[in-house]
């Protein structure tokens, strides 16, 4: 593309710079975490591992069911198990903090 002094303008695709890498998926196997969901008040009292309070899936904006089990990512965000899959096939970061999985 030339401007109108008929210098060379350098252009690119923004879809280039942009492109989703997706997440090793042996590295989510072994770096996801199920965690059991619990209300406030037993988390709050559970030094337990593996246990998150009930919070909302930033993947698809619904409750995350306490007595379900979820995906936790080693920084320590937790979504549901279905949504946090398919996110790491698109993406290889976290969609909170953007902790980088390995690609």
């Amino acid at each position: 593309m030339q401007s109108q002094s008929g210098s060379v303008i350098p252009t690119w695709d923004v879809r280039e710079t942009t492109a989703l890498v997706p997440a090793n998926e042996s590295s989510v196997k072994k770096m996801l975490k199920r965690v059991r969901v619990e209300e406030e008040d037993e988390y709050e009292g559970s030094r337990k591992k593996r246990r998150v309070k009930g919070e909302e899936c930033v993947t698809c904006l619904e409750e995350i069911e306490v007595g379900s089990t979820a995906s936790q990512m080693p920084c320590f965000h937790s979504f549901h198990d279905h949504c946090i899959n398919e996110w790491l096939k698109e993406s290889h970061y976290c969609p909170l903090c953007r902790f980088e999985m390995p690609t």
